[in-house]
């Protein structure tokens, strides 16, 4: 017999689209959110969530002061249940006791936790990559440490959802507790989950203290969980303010908040990356040496004490242009701006192929015409090369073995044995679609998908911006200036290969 009267409420309400709880009582309201989903709110505003399969019931979390609470699962869903702890802190572990065992990662065995060390029962273990399967419905465990060493989310790729407890926080996310885990470590389980919202379609995150929000969490939320783990690992804690009495402080950016200790910040763990920034398709302009357009980049390149790599389209180089070539011949001499061979004719939208797609005769044509004319009009020395749109072919790896010169690719050539030099195959996209920085769609990429690249080269087509797409460009760049990337010529890196 249950201690408190239950009083039961249709699940959905005939006039409201809003959901209706199904179940209360005194400490906990149950109402359903998904289809095989209900979320248990209790009084003191923590949650757990019941989540039913064809044949099994999973109970994640459970909460803090709710009596009775195996009764209210039982009363909840005729299934067989499994208990899921998703971190062992005591807002989410509070009723253990009621239940003869559940799962935890083991990482969280070293939490000072006066629930755990009374538990009775048994505490099973869990690990990245395992997989309920509740029957018709699956969830994989994945483990994304921060708030505490084992806190875990529970992702159902079919059904687009996750259930991540405090990982991330509901808003708030709290770090300042011990024991203290690196904001490297929060960066990196962010990326986890933004490269599975973006490449698997998970789009709703229901969070750990859900009557904060009545509402999941999205990818931009966890964008911003994720920079701001970035801006305290670099020791950037501008903006904070003072959280409670005992030293911790608080930093916000949009709807996302972080509180942690001053002392957890500056690690600088998250590596640096090493960036080739690979600007294309420079040729001369008609009342001007090159597009105006080029102007911009080359002083914000200057303003922000960066470096850059431009490519120059062979065909500009095949004409009388002194004023051009002279541009060529200044902005070389700057030290800040290293130009290299983007082949000699420009692919158009129109082309069928580019002319690294074609036979042999084109590709050693173009390479070394390029070559070549930049030498004899400019004085150049061009030690890199990329083709067009980033395709090649079968040729390509022997067209450029025949350029001394060029020791430096962007993107991989197919095959690649005969040429001898230094490959950069990873490029980091800011463009959505060609030629349209977007910074949005960068982050998701840089803090997901490729997180962990030591180095990448980041294409842009600087002539196509308006200043709407300069805009995009310039947070791209000062966020990798926050993120300390270091700006690299192509002869930098060749030099820096060379080293290792």
């Amino acid at each position: 017999m249950l201690a408190c009267l239950f009083v039961w409420l249709g699940a959905w309400g005939a006039e409201s689209t809003v959901p209706q709880p199904r179940f209360t009582n005194a400490d906990l309201t149950a109402t359903d959110i998904e289809p095989g989903v209900t979320v248990i709110e209790t009084s003191d505003k923590t949650t757990m969530y019941l989540v039913e399969g064809d044949s099994i019931a999973m109970l994640i979390d459970t909460g803090t002061k709710c009596e009775d609470l195996d009764k209210v699962v039982e009363a909840l869903t005729d299934k067989p249940y499994i208990v899921v702890a998703t971190h062992g802190h005591y807002d989410h572990i509070g009723n253990v006791n009621y239940f003869p065992e559940f799962y935890m990662h083991q990482a969280d065995l070293a939490l000072d936790s006066k629930q755990l060390k009374e538990y009775t029962g048994t505490i099973l273990p869990m690990a990245d990559g395992d997989v309920f399967d509740l029957g018709g419905r699956r969830l994989e465990v994945v483990l994304t440490p921060g708030h505490t060493p084992g806190s875990v989310c529970l992702v159902d790729y079919d059904n687009r959802m996750a259930f991540t407890g405090d990982a991330f926080g509901s808003g708030q996310l709290w770090m300042q507790l011990q024991p203290q885990v690196p904001f490297a470590t929060l960066a990196e389980s962010c990326g986890r989950v933004i490269e599975l919202m973006a490449g698997r379609g998970i789009d709703k995150l229901y969070v750990g203290h859900y009557p904060y929000l009545k509402a999941p969490l999205g990818l931009d939320y966890l964008i911003e969980v994720a920079l701001m783990a970035r801006r305290l690992d670099a020791g950037d804690t501008a903006g904070s303010t003072e959280f409670g009495t005992d030293g911790a402080r608080l930093l916000q950016q949009g709807a996302a908040q972080i509180v942690f200790r001053p002392e957890n910040t500056g690690k600088q763990k998250i590596k640096a990356p090493t960036v080739l920034l690979k600007l294309d398709d420079i040729h001369y302009g008609y009342a001007t040496p090159v597009p105006e357009r080029w102007d911009y980049v080359l002083d914000f390149i200057k303003d922000n004490n960066i470096k850059a790599n431009l490519g120059i389209i062979g065909f500009s180089l095949d004409s009388d242009r002194e004023d051009y070539f002279q541009w060529l011949r200044d902005v070389a001499a700057r030290g800040d701006i290293e130009f290299w061979n983007h082949g000699f004719r420009n692919r158009q939208g129109m082309d069928e192929v580019g002319e690294f797609e074609e036979d042999y005769a084109t590709q050693y044509r173009a390479l070394h015409m390029t070559d070549s004319l930049a030498t004899a009009k400019a004085g150049l020395k061009l030690r890199g090369w990329g083709p067009h749109w980033t395709e090649c072919n079968q040729y390509t790896d022997s067209a450029l073995a025949t350029v001394p010169n060029i020791e430096l690719a962007f993107g991989y050539p197919v095959p690649h044995e005969q040429f001898a030099g230094v490959f950069v195959p990873f490029s980091l996209e800011m463009e959505y679609p060609f030629h349209n920085p977007v910074y949005r769609d960068f982050l998701i990429n840089y803090l997901g998908r490729y997180r962990n690249l030591d180095s990448f080269y980041l294409q842009g087509h600087p002539n196509s911006w308006d200043e709407g797409r300069r805009h995009e460009f310039e947070q791209i760049i000062h966020q990798l200036l926050a993120d300390r990337a270091r700006f690299v010529t192509i002869s930098e890196f060749i030099g820096m290969q060379s080293a290792d």
